[in-house]
């Protein structure tokens, strides 16, 4: 694994907040850019991941503002030690978590220790407040049971009664924050922090009744975590699609539904896709170590070179030997 970002850069304003932006050029950039978040990354489709996020850090909260685009599909931890909450600001052609759709405007809640479960299409915008649970507990007693903990111990999302307002409300105080607050000293950065976290707030009050994701998860989204799960456990061996289905308890037709329903692609094109995001993974931290294109290839179950060159292009925009130099990105 990389350490920081390629394209990163970091403002510190000594003792008050840090303010970190990111440039997104790859699903490797996206991994590594969410702030708290364990996440993996696959690539779904030749459209390419590009964008930018910046975060501004106070201690143990950090707010977050920008957004991504491509065709991915993103699992892992969220924040192991703090309550996320996101308000999805702009959304493509689709945007499910836990298999759920969700719209522009609303607004999911993560627990501590909870995960991050995905499928994005097209522009993802989002802003986002992570902080740890007596924090919130202790900023939400102005907003009477928002100071309850079993408010913030279930995965949710929800929909703010003046969405749209509060959406755009919460984009514009964290924009003035991230534009202002580097010249500032930490008292006026303190202000702006706390205005913005009042939004967040604000939103799940008028929220009203919750939607709890894992109670109304689909079928297909509990085959899929099933499926990644089992090929987690077995990273650098390829697993074919007999062995899952019988490891699972799975019909063929059962899984291909699963996979068409969460994913819009079926078990075989996601493993192949699946092994094309961790082999540029492989590449990029192969660059000190003397990696070669053949043996990553051959690693992640592709014996053909000539034809892996040519799907890894079309997927990423460059060869995998310029992604092994870091020639494409400079």
């Amino acid at each position: 694994m990389r350490g920081a970002p390629l394209n990163t850069s970091t403002e510190d304003t000594g003792a008050g907040m840090r303010f970190v932006a990111h440039q997104i050029a790859g699903i490797e950039d996206l991994s590594e850019s969410v702030h708290g978040a364990d996440l993996v990354v696959t690539q779904l489709s030749a459209a390419p991941c590009r964008g930018s996020l910046t975060h501004a850090i106070d201690g143990d909260m950090a707010l977050t503002l920008g957004g991504f685009t491509g065709d991915l599909r993103l699992r892992g931890g969220v924040a192991p030690e703090a309550v996320t909450l996101a308000v999805i600001l702009e959304r493509g052609p689709s945007l499910t978590k836990w298999g759920l759709d969700i719209q522009a405007h609303d607004l999911v809640v993560y627990p501590v220790r909870s995960e991050q479960e995905a499928r994005c299409r097209g522009m993802t915008r989002y802003a986002a407040l992570k902080a740890p649970l007596e924090v919130l507990q202790q900023r939400a007693a102005a907003f009477e049971h928002l100071a309850d903990e079993r408010c913030w111990s279930v995965e949710a999302r929800l929909r703010p009664a003046r969405a749209a307002a509060i959406a755009q409300e919460i984009a514009w105080r964290l924009e003035r924050l991230m534009r202002l607050g580097p010249g500032l000293e930490p008292q006026a950065q303190a202000g702006l922090r706390d205005e913005a976290l009042e939004g967040f707030l604000t939103a799940v009050a008028e929220a009203g009744d919750r939607e709890p994701g894992r109670q109304v998860r689909i079928n297909s989204a509990r085959i899929l975590r099933q499926v990644e799960d089992y090929l987690d456990d077995r990273t650098g061996r390829g697993v074919p699609i007999p062995e899952l289905c019988q490891a699972l308890g799975l019909s063929r037709r059962t899984l291909n539904r699963a996979f068409e329903e969460g994913l819009g692609v079926g078990p075989r094109t996601y493993l192949r896709l699946r092994a094309l995001s961790s082999a540029r993974k492989a590449l990029i931290a192969g660059r000190q170590a003397g990696a070669s294109v053949t043996q990553v290839a051959l690693d992640h179950g592709f014996w053909e070179l000539g034809r892996f060159s040519v799907t890894y292009r079309t997927m990423f925009g460059e060869s995998p030997s310029q992604t092994l130099r870091g020639v494409a990105r400079g």
